[in-house]
């Protein structure tokens, strides 16, 4: 089954998990992807921009939250989880790719010179480090991988993912 970060968010994310993911898109988006989800916002609300600009980040964080079903905040979702876990879940990601041997400045792959993990490394180190970080941070993140990295990423995190699901966030 395929994940996008409207699902993760509504799937994995508890309510703290998914406060955290949106407020990191307030404190760490470019001014560009920030502009977008104000005028999204403003549209899909029937506000002026200039009143959603001036809300304070909480505010425009709960808005932003309750979108989660639509498609057009999509995109927005996606830049959410990408700032989220580079600023915010560094040290774990950082665990990972030493894990697999990519290599990254604080979790943030500097280089295309790497093979993606397979299945079964996702999944050893997913159980490895589910001493170390919440196992629902780790599904949150393998997920987020997948749907951020595309193509190896998404076919050898999704598996992982989806059994840790069924699991009922229990075990990989």
């Amino acid at each position: 089954m395929n994940w996008n970060a409207r699902r993760i968010l509504r799937e994995i994310a508890d309510a703290g998990r998914r406060d955290r993911v949106v407020r990191a898109f307030w404190r760490h988006a470019d001014v560009t992807a920030k502009a977008v989800a104000i005028a999204q916002l403003a549209r899909s609300l029937h506000f002026r921009d200039e009143t959603i600009r001036k809300m304070p980040a909480e505010k425009k964080s709960e808005l932003l939250a309750t979108r989660l079903g639509s498609a057009e905040f999509e995109q927005t979702f996606e830049t959410a989880l990408m700032q989220y876990h580079t600023h915010e879940a560094n040290e774990m990601m950082a665990a990972f790719l030493d894990r697999w041997g990519v290599p990254h400045v604080n979790g943030s792959i500097e280089t295309d010179d790497y093979t993606p993990p397979a299945v079964d490394a996702v999944r050893a180190a997913a159980q490895e480090l589910s001493g170390r970080f919440d196992p629902r941070d780790i599904a949150l993140y393998l997920a987020s991988a997948g749907v951020l990295m595309g193509g190896r990423w998404r076919e050898a995190a999704f598996p992982v993912v989806e059994r840790f699901q069924a699991s009922n966030f229990m075990n990989f």
